[in-house]
């Protein structure tokens, strides 16, 4: 039975909750909740499940009066939301913002660099015990969910968060890798698998007509992006990258950037079975098989979705 703590608008646990409807997400995109339950809770109160990842702060309230029962919705950012609700700044006169040193000591820098210190304590992981990060770019004016993602990923990682205690927990661990040893019978997924995918981009910068600054950038068939094309004709599929503000280093390092970003070879949805024993976290990588057509794809976990309804939880994923 899946119990969930509510706490009151000063962070002070109030109740434990068996019955109610839960509906949250983190990852890729939404980082937000929808809480169903028969009781008041205070804007501002955290959600939470004890030692775990899922929970957050409350922002909304729905009330659906229905002859003369009330259902109470509230609606709230998780833990991933309030950090993808910061931006990442480059210091005053600097172009970037870039970082390097043990994981801990780092994301505790950004944490309070993003005035979040107050929720988030970054710690050691706690089975991995100290990583570090490696010299890290971070783009320009990210918010801080994704900019860390993209760094723990850029050192292997990935950010795991917890709540216990009156805080969250935020470390950065080894990203996990579930090959083909992964019994199939333990997961369902829906593949879909791109054999030509974008191998051509082209990007615009600064400039007019004729004198426009322009940057081409090709693909291989492994996904290798260069200047050098290797697909014509029917199998040259080409874009456009507008960037009208772009000098020329600017324009070619996104343009090749842009280009990257769009050669995974498919996406996958994941359903994990409740008695499979697997847990997957945001940032890890499964391979998804199906012996039948021979379709394998490789995808990175980038969402994560649990519900809750009638005391019981499940979880689905999504891959990319």
């Amino acid at each position: 039975m899946a119990e969930l703590i509510v706490t009151d608008a000063s962070h002070v646990d109030q109740a434990s909750l068996e019955d109610f409807t839960l509906d949250a997400a983190w990852g890729a995109d939404e980082n937000d909740f929808e809480l169903t339950v028969d009781r008041l809770i205070d804007a501002g109160s955290y959600v939470y499940f004890d030692g775990g990842e899922c929970g957050g702060v409350v922002d909304s309230l729905k009330d659906s009066l229905k002859d003369g029962r009330s259902t109470l919705t509230y609606g709230g950012r998780t833990w991933h939301g309030m950090l993808a609700n910061k931006i990442l700044e480059p210091d005053k006169g600097k172009d970037y913002l870039t970082v390097s040193g043990t994981a801990s000591t780092v994301i505790g820098s950004l944490i309070s660099r993003v005035g979040l210190d107050a929720v988030f304590d970054a710690v050691d992981a706690p089975t991995a015990g100290a990583q570090t990060i490696k010299s890290y770019q971070f783009d320009r004016y990210v918010d801080a969910y994704s900019g860390l993602r993209k760094m723990c990923a850029a050192s292997g990682l990935k950010l795991r968060l917890a709540y216990a205690s009156g805080k969250v927990r935020v470390w950065a661990e080894p990203a996990a890798h579930y090959g083909d040893s992964i019994d199939s019978d333990l997961i369902d997924f829906d593949a879909t698998r791109t054999w030509r995918k974008p191998n051509h981009m082209i990007g615009l910068g600064k400039g007019e007509l004729r004198n426009r600054i322009v940057s081409h950038w090709y693909a291989d068939s492994k996904g290798n992006v260069t200047q050098t094309q290797t697909f014509k004709g029917l199998d040259e599929i080409a874009q456009v990258y507008d960037y009208s503000s772009a000098e020329a280093d600017e324009l070619a390092k996104n343009t090749k950037k842009k280009l990257q970003d769009l050669q995974s070879e498919g996406e996958v949805k994941v359903t994990v079975h409740e008695d499979s024993g697997i847990a997957f976290d945001v940032g890890d990588t499964v391979t998804a098989r199906d012996n039948l057509t021979g379709i394998t794809v490789n995808a990175t976990i980038s969402k994560k979705i649990v519900k809750v309804s009638g005391g019981v939880m499940s979880v689905d994923y999504e891959a990319e």
